[in-house]
């Protein structure tokens, strides 16, 4: 029964470094809430929210600048408006309500025509911005901004011919290339193009049919332009036209305020009686029922429990691992669950097995001793090892590996990924570079469909990985500190049949992976020279998470 014990004391430990490992993982490699997370938002923004939000957006010039949407949360309850109207409008939506023209916002321009031609079109038409199109191919867009540089280059021409000839320049010479464009889809939200807007410095974004990372792709069509004017225009029509509606709902109210608050109380009981919040309170009670049941039961002092602490150990144990299985369901922590299970196995088997008598003995309290001993080794080698991951990072010191992804071949990238991760989860752990790598490839396969093929295979490559080292996976490590298995021959006997398994699996998943030119709207950075102090900082990294198992074993 001990063994059971120590079993959920190591079950808290895995639930706790799978739940961390997200913190340890290099930061530039966390991944970021998408925007796609922003579905509904929050007509109602404080003070201090709108004074930020209006101050930032008066820096706001057509393209250039930061690309990081991420720092701006618009995301929230939306209370006034109903979804899919004020912040949580379509992009398609605003499109539509802008009324802006043939073009649907934009002015078609060929890549052949003059500058000062375009210039006229987009000053004196409908819209104020041009798509510029070579043949059927989009070229890029053209803005005021792109003018201010076009007439900024011309204003340093030395000789009157060199300045003349500005003018016939024809307008692709001086468009925002369509590679960089920043995009939503017609699906997309107002609050998602504000965030994109905001980021990127931009006051005017493309809508398509497809995108990817908020960038066109080889496939998209384009719907239309749309500018931050359009979408506050229309996000202040619907809350205006949800105020009204409130004070047709609740005359008797004459309080804005007032009237949002019963609103509020309407929409909360609404939600009560959707079957999925039905579900999460039945949950809950029954898990608060069961909880002042067990801690009744321990207590009380339950003769029952002296007679059958085996029964209560194994009840508590099977308990715990069907939350952990059916954490989705149940809407638990894992961390939160093993931690409980462990610690009502602990108190169960001193306090009530065998001849105990509701006071831990000396031998409980040794072996409890021993028990948090054999974790904290854990813990703090992993504590260590993700230090080293993040001074790597630091230091930039992962573009020896990022620079090593050059192929623009799917089938290509597939082999190289894997074997990346096969050979750093032997050394980082596999946890931290499925994150690492899974991360990655959201900058490296744009299309969504490829990217979960390939996130399959980083599960696989790094399991395979993970396990012909002692460092290289949890479990492995645990078996190591506890002398249950040595360094030399975990290297020598496994690594032949985990890297048999990772070409066997690689060799069965690439077949599914069909060749296109995706990977051509991949938002990676070319690769870059890395300075001395990151290769140092990098292979010295390396050298000393190697040197652990090598300095135990001799």
């Amino acid at each position: 029964m001990l063994l059971s014990t120590m079993i959920g004391s190591r079950a808290a430990l895995l639930a706790l470094v799978i739940n961390s490992s997200s913190a340890f993982a290099p930061s530039s490699f966390v991944p970021k809430t998408p925007l796609s997370s922003t579905t509904q938002t929050s007509s109602i923004v404080n003070k201090a929210q709108y004074q930020q939000y209006s101050k930032q957006n008066t820096q706001l010039a057509d393209y250039g600048g930061p690309t990081d949407y991420s720092s701006l949360d618009l995301a929230g309850e939306c209370l006034l408006t109903p979804e899919g109207y004020g912040f949580s409008s379509s992009a398609e939506r605003i499109i539509e309500g802008a009324n802006r023209g043939e073009n649907a916002g934009y002015f078609r321009a060929k890549a052949t025509d003059r500058v000062i031609d375009v210039m006229e079109a987009i000053t004196q038409g409908e819209n104020d911005v041009a798509l510029v199109y070579d043949g059927t191919d989009l070229a890029g867009i053209f803005t005021e901004a792109d003018y201010i540089n076009f007439s900024q280059a011309r204003a340093k021409s030395s000789t009157e011919e060199e300045s003349a000839q500005y003018l016939i320049s024809s307008v692709k010479e001086y468009v925002t290339p369509a590679s960089i464009l920043v995009s939503v889809s017609t699906d997309d939200t107002a609050s998602q193009a504000l965030v994109a807007m905001r980021e990127s410095n931009v006051r005017h974004v493309v809508v398509a049919d497809k995108v990817s990372n908020y960038r066109l792709v080889a496939e998209s069509e384009i719907i239309g332009v749309i500018r931050m004017q359009d979408v506050m225009t229309q996000i202040q029509k619907d809350e205006r036209l949800s105020l009204d509606s409130l004070q047709q709902k609740f005359p008797g109210l004459k309080d804005p305020l007032s009237q949002m608050r019963e609103e509020i109380k309407s929409q909360a009981n609404e939600l009560a009686r959707e079957p999925e919040t039905s579900k999460r309170d039945l949950i809950r009670a029954a898990t608060a029922i069961l909880s002042l049941l067990t801690v009744g039961g321990f207590l009380s002092g339950s003769p029952w429990l002296h007679a059958h602490a085996e029964i209560a150990m194994i009840g508590i144990f099977l308990l715990g691992y069907i939350f952990i299985i059916f954490e989705e369901v149940f809407e638990f922590d894992k961390a939160a669950v093993a931690l409980l299970m462990s610690t009502g196995m602990w108190v169960t088997y001193a306090d009530y097995y065998g001849e105990a008598n509701g006071v831990a003995s000396d031998l409980v309290v040794t072996q409890l001793s021993e028990q948090l001993a054999e974790v904290s080794d854990i813990c703090f080698f992993l504590l260590a090892a993700s230090t080293i991951v993040e001074v790597v990072d630091a230091h930039q010191g992962f573009k020896v590996v990022t620079n090593l992804i050059t192929t623009k071949s799917k089938k290509g990238l597939f082999w190289i990924i894997g074997f990346l991760t096969f050979f750093l989860s032997a050394i980082l752990n596999n946890l931290t570079v499925t994150i690492v790598m899974v991360s990655l490839l959201k900058k490296l396969v744009p299309v969504e469909a490829d990217r979960k093929l390939f996130g399959a295979m980083v599960v696989v490559a790094a399991n395979a990985g993970g396990v012909w080292t002692p460092i290289g996976d949890v479990t492995t490590t645990m078996l190591w500190m506890n002398d249950q298995l040595s360094t030399y021959p975990t290297v020598t006997e496994l690594f032949i049949p985990s890297f048999v398994c990772l070409v066997g699996s690689l060799a069965f998943l690439v077949n599914q992976v069909e060749e296109d030119n995706s990977l051509e709207n991949s938002t990676l950075p070319d690769p870059s020279p890395l300075a001395l102090r990151g290769q140092v900082v990098f292979w010295s990294g390396i050298a000393s998470l190697l040197a652990v198992p090598v300095f135990a074993e001799f």
